[in-house]
């Protein structure tokens, strides 16, 4: 947890720099007529980090996009068999994924891959997404295991899964936070 949520504030806090950097660009560009000389590659290269720095932390909270209006007709051992499911699938998808974009980043490493502009280096940015998924491949053999455990007693007290919950009850969470 201490990880997905230090990754989480690193591209939140990337998203919040890219938005004063955006600002700074317009006014340079429309009042002085000097815009920022890269701001184009600044922001491609940025998109790695809030695209995929918060993934983990959001499966963790099952704030990911997700079937629940199917999902939510089922209950007990069907809903967690089914979940358990999801999460396998899921699994070997990301597995699947990391050592193709290992490759893509050492392709980028070995070639001296750049930005066009300011020859920003891209390889930093192509290694966080096999580093961010695997943090989102042990995230979801977690999640598996707490499936795997109630689909064996799923009288248990639910841990380290995200749990679905109904309209009102977010709603009044998200009221409960506000105030």
């Amino acid at each position: 947890m201490p990880l997905e949520n230090s990754l989480n504030f690193i591209g939140g806090a990337l998203v919040f720099g890219l938005m004063v950097l955006g600002v700074v660009q317009i006014v340079l560009r429309t009042l002085f007529r000097a815009p920022i000389f890269g701001y184009i590659d600044i922001v491609e290269f940025s998109m790695v980090g809030f695209a995929i720095l918060g993934i983990s932390y959001v499966q963790r909270l099952g704030g990911h996009v997700r079937m629940e209006v199917i999902v939510g007709h089922f209950h007990g051992r069907a809903l967690w068999i089914l979940e358990a499911f999801g999460s396998a699938c899921a699994i070997f998808i990301i597995a699947v994924i990391i050592p193709y974009a290992y490759r893509h980043f050492e392709r980028a490493l070995n070639f001296g891959d750049s930005t066009i502009d300011i020859e920003l280096p891209t390889w930093p940015a192509k290694l966080a997404v096999p580093i961010m998924l695997s943090v989102l491949l042990v995230r979801t053999i977690v999640q598996l295991l707490g499936y795997l455990r109630l689909v064996a007693d799923p009288d248990a007290q639910p841990v380290a899964i995200p749990l679905i919950k109904s309209v009102s009850a977010q709603a009044e969470e998200e009221i409960e936070g506000a105030t």
